[in-house]
Order: structure tokens, then sequence, then C-alpha cells
């Protein structure tokens, strides 16, 4: 026994001593974004010592023998880093690193199907902070940039389909979530950049994706970030950025209606110690249409140069430049014709004729400048600043329907419009880290301030001749000036807007999380006539608004989450003039939302349930009385309820997005715009959408991959004074194929293979609705150096 007890006492001081003769290594690692990167693999060279990070970007070695290694650092789509780190006895050593984006990996993974592309695990439009999709208690899709590739999309339009109930109402820039519309710019933050306000495009245009790395769906209630927001979510697109290695890519497509398209994006630093990088990229497009006479062309330039002091600070600067000339720059939409029971016949006229004129055109110059600077004081304190300025001008000639359809004719009316608009955006938080025992908060407060508005918006309405449907004349179409029967906008406006923020996200240990947020926000709108031809010769008004947002996620086992939330919105009224009872309360909502987030096959593909209530309250309708026949008046609003299921990323070579929606979107009392319980406009109760793309790895056809998807949208109503007026349903499939070799990528698309007759939605009026494109195509080829 006392043999025994020797034996097991010397184990035990020699595992002492070799325990006291060995240290750990931990470490936080993020994306050149400044994103926590998760399963990322680090290992000791020539070594057994290997993990990879959690959700949150750490990792932790244990038990290393003292001394000095070689530590390599590994992800798909980075830059492999080898570092020599030094291991103390008995103490831990942290080794935080950022790794740079390496687009050598992402397309190697494209080959082999093996990656994730079509899933993302982190947004940083939902907290602002660096929190995992599966912690964020609201309902957050990202549309990678893989998917942008395989759909080749040009336009947020062409990936809207593949977005879980989004719809783009028109063939311009008006959009629906959750049954409410954003329409830019009305609604300032309904898009935004880099999660900061400040649109690019305007009402008539088609958003851009050449230099679109992803494109973000927040949906719900956003304000408690973002200020003055819709209540049916946010669309945000998260541009590229300059990166460390050289890159350049050059893509050229051909499609139906003589469609041209070419692009370059070059990259890579501008100094031996990488710390300068830039990027530049350049884009052409012209298109005709089915439509008669329609036609479009963009240039797009976009200059951007980072600079990074150290790991974890840097400053960027990205321009954009977008110009388009169209001619008929705005979709008036396809004739519908009333039937004598009240009914409508969507397909008895011709798709390619329009209510608009060949001598109508639109010129349009959007540039915006983005300066952004991150810091990360510490290990849990990082700052950012962002100031971001937009200037958009907008010069177009229009025709648009302003009667009913009778004997095939139709009564026409005529616009002008110069516009000169301008957003200033000013932007400035701090990200805090702190642990108390077991409880880790992660505090975000900041400070917004956004000055906004046109320095010109010149706009005349006529009366212009009437023309036969279809045999149209359009000799007189531009009528003389009348002051007695036109209308005139001729105005400047200047809305300021200051808000401020606090928001804590609290771990209670792995399972329980919480986000708790509140934000104040002041609002004040001037508007002054700039000559006596203004017909509403001034308006002012002012709001303020404290907005809160509570939510619980429950984290049972590291791959699933179940969450409930509470958020709210405001926006200050588009109609505030004092002449019709104004100034008006702004208008509100408040969301309760419930849903479930899973993560499988390794993390790479994600699953995503959601449940929601939306009261939207304080919308204007007509009130006329005999003393103010332009009098308007607050109505209670209406209510949008509805699911969403969401599948999206890969089984092997499998690539995956699917959604599901249904929305009940009703008003929600009585009154000049419609009784309670009408069906709200453009808003479809059920949508459901699929895509599958399968990637062959090996064998002679390795490279090749094909996939087919579509996209089924229930009747809509598309004006909602007249419920009778409904959009039917349509279902709308397509089909890809593209090659991989090397450096080159051939992609074929067909979208609208069965050239169904569908319909994005109504445009206010009976007598037209936006119509969807026939089947059409596009064939495109990139090359690739690096």
């Amino acid at each position: 026994m006392i043999k025994f007890s020797f034996i097991i006492l010397c184990m035990l001081s020699a595992a002492k001593v070799c325990k006291s003769q060995t240290g750990n290594l931990t470490g936080h690692i993020i994306s050149f974004e400044n994103a926590p990167l998760s399963q990322v693999n680090v290992r000791i060279q020539d070594s057994e010592f290997a993990t990879y990070t959690n959700e949150s970007g750490y990792f932790m070695l244990k038990n290393i023998p003292a001394g000095k290694y070689a530590l390599l650092v590994s992800s798909t789509g980075y830059i492999a880093l080898k570092q020599d780190v030094v291991v103390f006895a008995g103490k831990t050593v942290n080794h935080n690193l950022q790794l740079s984006g390496d687009q050598r990996q992402l397309e190697e993974i494209t080959i082999t199907g093996t990656g994730s592309q079509y899933k993302t695990s982190i947004s940083s439009l939902a907290t602002r902070t660096d929190a995992p999709l599966l912690e964020v208690p609201q309902s957050v899709q990202v549309i990678s940039h893989q998917i942008i590739k395989d759909r080749q999309a040009f336009t947020l339009n062409d990936i809207t389909p593949l977005m879980t109930g989004v719809k783009a109402n028109n063939s311009m820039g008006g959009f629906a979530l959750r049954g409410f519309t954003g329409y830019n710019p009305n609604d300032a933050s309904f898009t935004t950049f880099n999660g900061i306000r400040g649109t690019l495009y305007l009402w008539s245009q088609q958003p851009l994706l050449y230099n679109i790395e992803n494109v973000e769906i927040l949906r719900g209630p956003a304000s408690a970030l973002l200020s003055e927001s819709m209540p049916g979510g946010i669309i945000n697109f998260v541009t590229k950025k300059p990166l460390q290695e050289n890159r350049f890519e050059f893509t050229a497509a051909y499609g139906s209606w003589n469609a041209a398209r070419f692009s370059v994006d070059a990259t890579g630093p501008l100094n031996k110690s990488k710390r300068l990088l830039y990027r530049l990229i350049v884009g052409y497009d012209r298109t005709n249409s089915f439509r008669d006479y329609q036609k479009v062309k963009n240039f797009f330039l976009a200059p951007s140069l980072s600079y990074n002091f150290a790991p974890g600070t840097s400053l960027n600067l990205e321009v954009n430049y977008a110009y388009q000339r169209a001619v008929q720059q705005y979709d008036r939409g396809r004739y519908v014709k009333s039937n004598a029971d009240g009914t409508f016949d969507f397909d008895y006229y011709p798709k390619n004729v329009t209510v608009q004129s060949p001598s109508d055109f639109g010129k349009t110059k959007n540039s915006s400048a983005t300066l952004t600077f991150t810091h990360q004081a510490g290990s849990g304190l990082t700052f950012s600043f962002v100031q971001r300025y937009v200037r958009s001008k907008f010069n177009f000639a229009d025709h648009f329907v302003s009667g009913a359809i009778r004997n095939d004719s139709i009564s026409r009316s005529y616009s002008y419009w110069d516009y000169d608009q301008f957003n200033a955006q000013t932007t400035a938080f701090a990200n805090y880290k702190i642990s108390t025992g077991k409880v880790r908060h992660s505090l975000l407060g900041g400070v917004d301030y956004n000055r906004f508005g046109w320095y010109k918006n010149d706009y005349r309405s006529s009366p212009t001749t009437r023309i036969s449907i279809l045999h149209p004349d359009y000799s007189n179409d531009v009528p003389p000036v009348n002051p007695k029967v036109d209308y005139y906008d001729d105005n400047e406006q200047a809305t300021n807007l200051i808000g401020g923020y606090l928001q804590d996200q609290i771990s209670f240990g792995e399972k329980f999380k919480a986000l708790l947020s509140l934000r104040y926000d002041h609002y004040r709108l001037k508007q002054t006539p700039l000559s006596e031809r203004d017909d509403l010769q001034g308006d002012e008004s002012a709001a303020k608004a404290w907005v809160p947002r509570i939510g619980l996620v429950y984290v049972p086992v590291s791959n699933l989450s179940f969450y409930g939330s509470y958020n709210r919105s405001f926006a200050p009224q588009l109609s505030n003039n004092g002449g019709a009872g104004g100034p008006f309360p702004p208008r509100t909502s408040e969301q309760f939302e419930v849903g479930y987030k899973g993560d499988f096959f390794k993390k790479i593909l994600s699953t995503m349930v959601a449940v929601y209530n939306i009261d939207y309250k304080n919308i204007l309708a007509p009130n006329p009385t005999a003393a103010n026949p332009n009098q308007q008046t607050v109505v209670r609003g209406t209510r949008s309820r509805g699911a969403e299921i969401t599948i999206q990323g890969n089984i092997k070579t499998l690539s995956i997005i699917t959604g599901y929606a249904f929305n009940d979107h009703v008003l929600t009392s009585t009154s000049s715009i419609g009784k309670e319980g009408f069906r709200y406009v453009n808003a479809p109760k059920h949508i459901a959408n699929v895509m599958l793309k399968y990637n062959l790895t090996n064998g002679v056809l390795q490279g090749l991959g094909f996939g087919v998807g579509g996209r089924h949208v229930s009747e809509q109503v598309g004006n909602l004074a007249t419920q009778t007026f409904i959009i039917p349903a349509s279902t709308v499939l397509d089909a890809m194929a593209n090659y991989e070799a090397g450096r080159y990528n051939v992609q074929f698309n067909v979208y609208n293979f069965t050239n169904a007759n569908y319909y994005n939605g109504g445009l206010s009026r009976v007598t037209v609705a936006s119509l969807g494109n026939p089947i059409n195509f596009r064939v495109g080829v990139s090359y690739l150096i690096f």
C-alpha cells in the first residue's frame, strides 16, 4: 500500500511538473471587414495541436509545451497566415489576427462545390456588431456574391425573386417587404449601403450590382439603429472592398433585346507593406425592351482606397458614380381592359404598347463618397466613424395615364422634372465588450446626424393629347405651358435628423442571450418655394420619437436557436402641409416576432422560420371639406401578419436557396382610402421561391454546374380603393448552367423559360399594371487574373 501510494505521488508530481512546463494560446480572428470568423482552422505546425474558432471568432489551444512555434491559420475565402508565436510556461498568450479576402480560394470552392457560398453566418446590419445571425432575434437573410453570380444578376430586381417574402412591385425601384412598399428615395432608410443611410438610386432606377459583394435583408422595423424606416424592413448593399492581393476580373455578357454588359474589377496593394490598397470597378450596360421605344444605358465607376494602420485600424474611402440615360425612364405598365361586369382583362391589349411617347427621356447622374474610419482601441473596444454624402441629379420628360380607357383610347398627362437631391449622413459609434462573471456584454452606443433633401425640385404636370392605344399618334405630345391648368413644384427642401442610441447584447452563458436597445430621434423639415409657380408655397414640420427594441434568444445547442423580439419604427409624414390640416404625427409601427434558426451539415446549410405581427399607424387619408378641399386626416392604419420559412446553403455539391412567405396585410379602419378589412395593395398572401444548383466536382465534366429555379406569387390587389382589380397569380421558372475552367467561367441563364404572362403589381390606377418580362436569356463570360 505504501509502495502504491508512493507511485501515485510520483505520478502526480510528474504531471504537475509537466503541466508547469506548458502554456495556453488563445486569440480572436476577424475578417478584413472586422467581422469575427467562425470555423477557422488554427494549428501549430508539425504538431497535433489544432482547433477551430467558435461562432464569435475565438479559439484556445491548451497545454502546449513552452517554446517557439509557427502558428498556421486558414479559412475558405481568406489568405492563409503563418505567424511565429512564443508559448510561456504556466501562462496564457493571447494572439489576435485579421484575415484578408482571397478570391483564389473562393474560385476553387466554386469548382469543388464543397464550400458554403450560399450561406453567410454574420451580418453587421442587424446589430452593427459581429453577432452571429444565429444569435440575432430578428429575421435576416443574406444573398451572397456566389448567388448573384449564379443568377447572373445585374440589378437588385434580378435577385429579388430569391429573397423570401420580398417582391419587386414594378420594373423600377419599388419593392415590398412583409406587405409594405418601399420606394427609393421616399423611404430614406429602405435601402442602405454598408448599413448607412443615403441611397444612390432614384425612383425610376433598378439599383446596379457592379460593386456589390452581397445583399442583406433585415425584415421588420429597424428604426432602433437606422432612424426613420419602413415597417417591412431594409435592404442593405455591402460593397466590395480593396484586397491585399492583386486581382483583376473582366466580365462580358449579352442577352435578349440587344442587351450588352461589360465590367472590370481590379484590386490589390499600392505599396510593399500592403497597407495601402485600392479597388477600381468600371461597368457599362445597355438594353432595349420588348416594350415599344424603351431603352436604357448605364455607366458606372467605383474607385476606393483603404489604408490599414494596424490590425483593426483602417481608413477607407469609396466613391461611386452612376450615369443613366433612358428613353421612357419609367415603365408606366401594360394597359388593362375594364369589362362591363366589373372584372378586368389583363391580356386584351398587346404587350408592347405603352402610354408613353418616343420623345420621352430620362437623364440621371448619381454620385456618392463614403469615408469610414475604424479603430480597435483594445481587446474589447472598437470605434467607428462614417461620413457619407450622396448627390443625385435627375432630368426627365414623361407621359402617363390620367383617365379611364374609352373606345380603346386613353387620356394622358405630360410631366417635366428637373431635380437635384442630396443626402449627408454622419455616423459615429463605439462597441465595447466586457464580461462580469459568466455574463458577457457587447455594448453599443452611437449618434447619427442626417441632413437630406433637395436643392431644386422643378416639376410641371400638364394635360396632353388623348391617343389611340392600338394606333397611337405622338405628333402633338408636348403641350404648351398653361399656368391655368398646369401643376407646378418649384422649391427646395432640407430635413435635419439627429439621433442617439444605446444597445446591449447580453450573453448569460452560452444558452441565453438578450438584446436591449433604445433610440431617440428628432426630425425637422423645411420646404421653401423658389418662385411663385410653386403650388404648395412652403411646408414646415417637426417630429420626435423614442424607439425601443427588445429581443431574447435561447441556444440549446450550438447550431440551434429560438428567439422572440419586439421592434418599433417611425417615419415622419411625407405630406405635412398646414394647408392640408398638418402637421400630423409621424407614422409608427410595432412588431412582435418569434422564430427559429438552425445550421446543419457542418453549419453550411441554414434554416429559418419567423412568425410576426406588425401594426402600422397614422396613415394619411383625404378628408375634404367645403372650406378646405385639400384637407387630410390621420387614420388608424394597417395590420400585417405572416410567417416565413427560408432554407439556404449547401448539401455537399448541391446549392440551395428556397423560401415561402405567407402575409395577410389589411386596413384596420374605414376611411376615404378604403374599408376596414380591405387587402393592402401589392401584398400577395403567398410567395414561394426555390433555386437549386448542382456542381460536378470530378470526372470529365468537372467544373460544370447547372440548376433550375422558380417563383410563385399568388394573386394580389393592384389598387387599394378598387378591391376587384386583382393582379393574377403567376409562376415563373428559370434555368442556368455554367462551366468553369481555370481562369474562365462561362455562364448561361434563361429566365421565364415557359414564357409565362405575369405581372409585378399595380401602378396606382386600374388602367395599367406592371408587366413582367417574357422569356429571355443572358450568356456571359468572365476572366480572372490573380
